[in-house]
């Protein structure tokens, strides 16, 4: 989502469509679900996929109930986003970014449920895909889920000055943990980039500050 503070209204912000409508699939998206494929199998992509579009399906339905309109979704070699226009308050915006989470955890509890009454391999995966996902995107930091969800309230207490000042700690905090452990993980291992790559998508989300 493009979020932009309003001058008019000091306790809200504005969220305006940007420069795409309906669906548009980028060539990092094929390739990032190419390279999920090589690497785990079509099984585990479309259970990826699966997460990643009840996380959406979570975010659409909370613009909706806040007054809000979605105009597009862009699918990236970052992931999904939404294009959305209305005018929200800070809590309101809070509420849409952890809607996305809110919906993951739903959906990972309900699947591991069913995985132990039914023994299906497919939904253990699912549930714990949707976990993962749902926790990625709970970090505080930039453009992520946690990440807009604290600068909105923290301005929503204290103001845009102290929100964007405490929201650049966790940014560099975050990031410098991530790729710690990253590196770590990939000496200790011997060639495990697993980690490091998901420090990439934690720094990429600190610079993409709308």
């Amino acid at each position: 989502m493009s979020l932009h503070k309003s001058n008019t209204q000091p306790n809200s912000v504005n969220i305006t469509n940007r420069n795409y409508n309906s669906i548009y699939i980028t060539t990092g998206f094929i390739l990032l679900l190419t390279a999920i494929t090589v690497m785990s199998g079509v099984g585990f992509m479309l259970v990826t996929l699966l997460a990643a579009f009840v996380h959406e399906l979570g975010h659409m339905a909370c613009v909706y109930l806040c007054g809000g309109g979605i105009r597009g979704l862009r699918l990236g070699a970052a992931g999904a986003e939404l294009s959305v226009e209305g005018h929200f308050t800070y809590i309101q915006d809070a509420l849409i970014a952890l809607s996305g989470p809110s919906a993951g955890a739903i959906l990972s509890a309900g699947a591991l449920c069913a995985g132990e009454l039914t023994g299906t391999g497919w939904l253990y995966g699912l549930g714990a895909v949707s976990l993962v996902y749902t926790l990625f995107n709970l970090i505080p930091v930039g453009s992520l889920d946690g990440g807009r969800a604290l600068y909105a309230l923290v301005c929503n207490r204290w103001g845009p000055d102290i929100a964007a000042r405490t929201c650049l700690i966790c940014d560099i905090l975050f990031s410098a943990v991530f790729v710690g452990l990253g590196l770590y993980v990939l000496i200790a291992s011997r060639g495990n980039a697993t980690a490091l790559i998901c420090s990439f998508f934690v720094i990429k989300g600190c610079c993409k500050k709308e």
